[in-house]
C-alpha cells in the first residue's frame, strides 16, 4: 500500500452531459448502456430534456445505443420514438444486433455510468481493442467513490446504495485497470452530475461541489476518462 496523489490531468470541475458535447459533435458514435434503470426515470429525463442518449444523438452525425434491456428499448421506441439502440451485452460484441463490422467506423465509443454495472469489466475493455478502429477515442465515466455526499452518508451511518453496481473506481485504481487492457488515460476530467430532484436541491448539491472545489476537486460526483488505445509498438 502506499499513498498516491489524485490523478486529475484538469483543474476544473465540469458538467454532464455538456462535458461530453465536444467528443461527439459530428462525430460517429457509439454509446454503451444508453437505457436508465427505469421508464420513470428515462420519463422524467426526457421531460427536463437531460435524458443522455438524446442529447447524443442529437449532436453527433450517427449515434448507435447499445443495450440489454429489451423491454426499456421497446418502450423508448414505443412513447419517446427513440429507435436508434440496438440488442447487445457490451462484454462481448459479437451479441450485437448489429453489423459488427460497422464498429471499425466509430470515431468515438462513450461508455457512461456503465464499467461500474459489469460483472468482467476487463473483458469489455478488450473487446474494445478487438473490434474496434485503433484510432477510436474512448470516453469513460463513472462515480467518484470519495464524492462529498459518500462522506455525508457515512457519517450518518448510511451507504449511498445503488443494486445494479458490482464496484466503484478511484483514479489510479482506473489507470491501473485500463493499462493493464492496454488502453491510455490521456485526460481526466472532474464531473458534476445535476440530480433528477427538486430545482432546489439540485441548486445547493451544485453550489456545494462548487465550493469543495476550492480545497480539491477529489469530491466530485463523477470522473471522466479520456482514453486511446495503446499503439502496437507501445505493448
Amino acid at each position: 500500500m502506499e499513498m498516491k496523489k489524485l490523478n486529475f490531468l484538469e483543474k476544473k470541475l465540469n458538467t454532464k452531459p455538456e462535458v461530453l458535447l465536444d467528443y461527439v459533435k459530428n462525430k460517429n458514435i457509439i454509446h454503451y448502456g444508453c437505457i436508465d434503470d427505469s421508464t420513470d426515470i428515462i420519463g422524467s429525463k426526457i421531460k427536463k430534456n437531460i435524458y443522455l442518449h438524446k442529447i447524443l444523438t442529437d449532436y453527433s452525425a450517427n449515434c448507435v445505443g447499445i443495450d440489454i434491456n429489451l423491454d426499456i428499448m421497446e418502450y423508448l421506441d414505443k412513447h419517446y420514438q427513440v429507435s436508434n439502440i440496438r440488442y447487445g451485452n457490451v462484454e462481448n460484441p459479437e451479441t450485437f444486433d448489429l453489423d459488427i463490422d460497422q464498429l471499425k467506423k466509430v470515431d468515438v465509443l462513450v461508455i457512461p455510468d456503465l464499467i461500474e454495472h459489469l460483472n468482467n469489466p476487463g473483458k469489455m475493455i478488450d473487446s474494445i481493442r478487438k473490434y474496434y478502429s485503433p484510432n477510436v477515442k474512448v470516453i469513460l465515466l463513472t462515480p467518484n467513490p470519495f464524492s462529498y455526499l459518500n462522506f455525508v452518508f457515512t457519517l450518518l451511518g448510511r451507504e449511498f446504495y445503488n443494486a445494479y453496481h458490482t464496484c466503484y473506481f478511484s483514479t489510479n485504481n482506473m489507470k491501473v485497470l485500463l493499462k493493464n487492457h492496454k488502453i491510455k488515460i490521456t485526460k481526466i476530467r472532474p464531473v458534476f452530475m445535476p440530480k433528477d430532484r427538486s430545482w432546489i436541491v439540485r441548486v445547493i448539491d451544485k453550489g456545494i461541489n462548487y465550493f469543495l472545489t476550492i480545497f480539491t476537486y477529489g469530491f466530485c460526483d463523477n470522473y471522466l476518462y479520456e482514453c486511446e488505445l495503446e499503439d502496437e509498438k507501445e505493448i
